[in-house]
């Protein structure tokens, strides 16, 4: 989520929504079904139509297209984890159900504290000619090009390191939003500085990046909030902001995040995770928050760390 100076462009509404979308309280955890073709020397084995079944409950929840809802499949259950932010209906919840109709038995619905939402800050505060505020990621290809949130880069705005846009660091050079969340500022006048986050004035420094596994320790800044700490505890969530943003392969932490915290950097040890995409709660009281792995954004464009 990023913080808006001003409320005057529709693009500028676009990229802001309170923050937050998710209430946690475990509401109906449904045992999961493995069906099987009946009197048939063809029939699938069960693991296999056990595995279908789990792919046709995951599309019925994006069929559905509930926002304030994520989700991912558990295969270790053979359940749809679907997260119900504090939105989201009991009527949203049984147009989800009747969507996914014989696979709803796989549903496992959880109940998350706010509004899921987007939240726009590698630590410090960056500011964008269209009016919003962000956090910087990653410094990457000697400095080259910093890495950011996508729906913070929507529009392909210019940077700035100060809020009243005299400071200028670049223009946005790619942005990926929705489907991924992520994008490049082109940083005028490269240098060779190597990638770090500053983590309560700690000064870290980033060495490389590496995919996210569920129980790994992390730690997430943004410019609004600071420093924070906590674990990863899913992958490959699918998110849906509203408004047909909708992004997939997302990292689930339970590191809290504010508004202003958007395209801040989510590391392990010296190594770049995830960039922070969006979340519901708060720092007093904790919450859910999202992040797009690193390793693709570099990948998908043949860039390196630091």
């Amino acid at each position: 989520m990023r913080i808006k100076r001003t409320s005057k462009s529709a693009t500028s509404g676009r990229h802001m929504a309170s923050f937050g979308r998710l209430l946690a309280v475990g509401a109906g955890l449904a045992a999961a079904l493995a069906l099987t073709l009946p009197g048939s020397a063809a029939a699938k084995p069960a693991a296999e139509s056990g595995a279908a079944q789990l792919k046709a409950a995951e599309r019925a929840v994006a069929s559905a297209d509930v926002s304030g809802t994520a989700w991912a499949v558990d295969p270790a259950t053979d359940t749809v984890t679907v997260l119900a932010d504090s939105t989201v209906s009991k009527s949203e919840l049984a147009r989800i159900q009747k969507e996914a109709g014989a696979g709803a038995a796989a549903l496992k619905v959880e109940r998350i504290e706010g509004k899921i939402t987007r939240l726009l800050y590698g630590g410090d505060a960056i500011y964008a000619s269209g009016g919003w505020r962000c956090s910087l990621g990653f410094n990457v290809q000697g400095g080259a090009y910093a890495l950011t949130a996508g729906h913070c880069t929507d529009g392909y705005p210019g940077w700035y390191s100060n809020s009243a846009l005299t400071s200028y660091l670049g223009p946005t050079a790619y942005s990926s939003f929705p489907g991924n969340d992520y994008g490049y500022i082109r940083l005028s006048g490269s240098s060779s500085n190597p990638s770090s986050v500053n983590c309560n004035g700690q000064v870290i420094s980033i060495t490389g990046a590496s995919n996210a596994t569920v129980g790994m320790s992390v730690r997430r800044d943004g410019s609004t909030t600071g420093c924070h700490s906590g674990s990863v505890t899913g992958l490959n969530y699918t998110v849906n902001y509203g408004n047909g943003d909708i992004v997939s392969g997302l990292i689930r932490t339970n590191v809290c995040a504010e508004p202003g915290d958007s395209g801040g950097p989510l590391w392990s040890g010296n190594r770049a995770i995830g960039l922070t995409s969006g979340g519901s709660g708060n720092c007093r009281t904790g919450g859910t928050t999202f992040y797009q792995p690193v390793v693709e954004a570099l990948n998908n464009h043949g860039i390196s760390l630091p």
